[in-house]
């Protein structure tokens, strides 16, 4: 694993520097209470993709992740720094400990496939604009509706467990309402039709809508415009997010109903990566070494979702063009941030 090669300081960076639980106690507080009633949740779609023999198993992880909960209630400092990023890992290990690596696999599947039988229409919508920059804020609309699948997040866990989220319906509830809570959408568009963007990395969130719906057709976009394009996606599983091995088995199917993205997938233009990541968010001290030889030359890096873009990245500073964009699910994370719940993010910082 290695340091993001396009930080612009790396020896400063620290990953989710705009939090600290060792002294912000109501942070804190939010969220243990949080991962101990979400882990619910996650208990029972264990059960449900592993079977009711995972019952116990599921039990006793839920036991241990309280446990641990609890210890860092008594003593914050016992993992040296405490923020999103110890939380998520110490999840993840108890899931793994437990033989539950990822809960959440039936319900990406189901959201991959809903997803997928809606592709055609949404990349269809997409090339009939005659204006490139209606276009653009369309896709950017999309990738904000698609983060709305959210399986980690309180205020669509229990919206979408069970049921997929109408992405047209909350793409078109997003227009119209600019100004966003952070909008620098006409800096980018100005820099992306003045000369684009020679390679873009893009750090991909979720499975289902987000990736399928709201991340696939923005790179598609940047690609037909010159662009190349890495999808950077996570290694191993970390609640709904995408992983590498399943964006890279689901390509064969996007470029069989589409011909503009197969030609692209086939020539390079966009790509599948892996990101190194194993956690909703990414810390870039630890990005994978595949991941720093083919981004050397890029110029524009993206980081989308709440936990990438936002919690963990949103003052990382980059030697290059930086996007960060997403809907926030978070009521604490919407407070911090002078907003509220699905208010959305675009941060553009020129290099």
């Amino acid at each position: 694993m290695a340091v993001f090669n396009l930080l612009a300081e790396p020896d400063r960076y620290v990953p989710c520097s705009t939090e600290n639980m060792l002294v912000d106690h109501d942070y804190r507080a939010y969220w243990l209470r949080h991962f101990g009633e979400h882990f619910n949740t996650i208990v029972r779609l264990a059960i449900e993709n592993y079977g009711e023999a995972a019952r116990e198993r599921a039990a006793g992880c839920h036991e241990a992740l309280k446990n641990d909960l609890r210890l860092i209630a008594e003593k914050p400092d016992r993992h040296g720094r405490l923020d999103l990023l110890v939380l998520d890992m110490l999840r993840q290990e108890r899931l793994i400990e437990f033989g539950l690596p990822d809960p959440f696999e039936l319900a990406k599947t189901r959201e991959n496939e809903v997803a997928l039988a809606l592709y055609p229409q949404i990349v269809a919508e997409l090339d009939s604009h005659h204006s490139e920059e209606e276009a653009l804020l369309l896709a950017v609309e999309g990738i904000f509706a698609g983060n709305i699948f959210d399986l980690g997040a309180g205020a669509t866990t229990k919206l979408f467990a069970h049921a997929s989220p109408d992405f047209i319906a909350v793409r078109d509830g997003l227009g119209g309402k600019r100004p966003w809570l952070v909008d620098h959408y006409e800096a980018f568009a100005r820099r992306t039709f003045a000369k684009g963007h020679r390679k873009c990395v893009f750090f991909c969130d979720n499975a289902g809508s987000d990736c399928l719906l709201g991340v696939m057709p923005f790179c598609r976009l940047l690609a037909q415009r010159g662009t190349q394009v890495l999808i950077a996606a996570n290694r191993l599983p970390a609640l709904n997010d995408m992983t590498v091995a399943e964006l890279r088995k689901i390509m064969p199917r996007l470029c069989a109903i589409d011909p503009v993205l197969n030609d692209l997938y086939r020539r390079g233009r966009i790509a599948v990566i892996d990101s190194g990541g194993v956690a909703p968010l990414i810390d870039l001290r630890e990005i994978s070494d595949e991941l720093n030889a083919h981004s050397a030359d890029a110029d524009l890096v993206v980081l989308e979702g709440m936990g990438r873009g936002l919690e963990s990245n949103f003052e990382a500073r980059f030697r290059v063009d930086a996007l960060k964009l997403c809907m926030i699910k978070e009521d604490i994370v919407a407070r911090r941030h002078n907003g509220k719940i699905f208010d959305t993010v675009f941060r553009f910082d020129a290099a």
